[in-house]
């Protein structure tokens, strides 16, 4: 109680300090500043003699939108762009190899409705790839632990949501370093993959994940819920359950499993996604997290043993000696979103 006491205290005198060295958190996400001493460090270090001279999308402006694939943004042809061209590069993984398997994902977190779905993900016994949002982490440590704890994969999304194509190579290296330190801060593991935002990257965003050590996860084509809708007023809980339906259908016949794009953002996306996990486990369909698809038993940097396969077992050892930040406060814009 002591120890509970003296954190409670520090966190109440934290005022506007950065949470274990993270950028200062505003009320938007914001992409962070490429001069501070920190990104210069890991700039000094990382190789990008491989990264392709490509110019970002949106002319350089950062964008926080999907991409638009028309002026000011200039495709090359050599340009790679999942967005604008749906180019697939050999390295990213898009799928399950097994039929019948789909890799459960869900982004944009963590936020305050996901302990709602991982009730719901326990009382199934299903396991999901979490990819998070930096800023987010900072703003909620402890639903991390709860992810981790329960046996859940963790993964990058970026600390702001931007379109990573929008940024230059050290805005794309801040986004991705500093997401990294906020997990190893919290829950002290280092994750091996990484989801861009809005699936928007190119072969130059790759060739920078990659020399960070992230390898690029998107989704398989015609697999997006488009849950995001529900928040706008568009589309309803059915509409997500009827996309559901075609893919059960259409899965016997698929050579190859499949990742969906899911979120647990906003209350509307997790009531979509529990019913959907209701209806998915009386399927015939094999849910498994991003690395158990690609068969990865060693989804972080670190040696985890049993976390590594989704065990719950590891994952509660390490949320609880994992560092405790302070934290602070990140509200996600509706538009960060994808």
């Amino acid at each position: 109680m002591k120890l509970l006491s003296v954190l409670t205290l520090l966190v109440a005198t934290a005022g506007i300090q950065q949470t274990m060295g993270h950028p200062a958190a505003g009320t938007a996400d914001i992409t962070p500043n490429t001069n501070d001493p920190v990104v210069k460090q890991w700039l000094s270090t990382l190789d990008l003699s491989n990264v392709p001279n490509l110019g970002p999308s949106n002319g350089g402006k950062v964008n926080y939108n999907p991409t638009l694939c028309g002026p000011p943004t200039v495709i090359a042809p050599n340009q790679g762009s999942w967005t604008c061209q749906k180019f697939v590069a050999p390295d990213d993984i898009v799928d399950c190899p097994d039929k019948l398997t789909w890799g459960l994902t869900y982004d944009d977190g963590p936020s305050e409705f996901t302990p709602t779905l991982l009730t719901a993900l326990a009382a199934n016994n299903v396991h999901a790839t979490f990819f998070v949002v930096g800023s987010r982490v900072v703003s909620h440590p402890d639903i991390l632990k709860n992810i981790i704890g329960q046996g859940h994969n963790v993964a990058v999304h970026t600390y702001s949501h931007p379109s990573l194509t929008s940024l230059s190579n050290d805005q794309v290296v801040a986004e991705l370093k500093w997401t990294l330190k906020a997990i190893k801060d919290t829950i002290g593991l280092t994750p091996k993959y990484m989801r861009p935002p809005f699936g928007d990257t190119d072969n130059r965003v790759r060739a920078i994940t990659k020399a960070v050590g992230l390898t690029t996860v998107i989704w398989t084509d015609g697999f997006d819920t488009d849950d995001w809708s529900l928040t706008t007023g568009k589309s309803t809980i059915n509409d997500v359950l009827n996309i559901f339906n075609s893919w059960v259908v259409k899965a016997p016949s698929m050579p190859r499993g499949f990742l969906v794009l899911e979120h647990d953002l906003f209350k509307q996306t997790v009531d979509a996604a529990v019913v959907v996990i209701g209806k998915a486990t009386k399927t015939n369909l094999i849910i498994k997290t991003v690395p158990q698809c690609i068969g990865d038993n060693s989804p972080y940097l670190e040696s985890v043993g049993a976390a590594d396969t989704g065990s719950p077992s590891n994952g509660v050892a390490l949320a609880v000696h994992a560092v405790i930040p302070i934290t602070s406060v990140i509200i996600g814009s509706l538009f960060n979103f994808i």
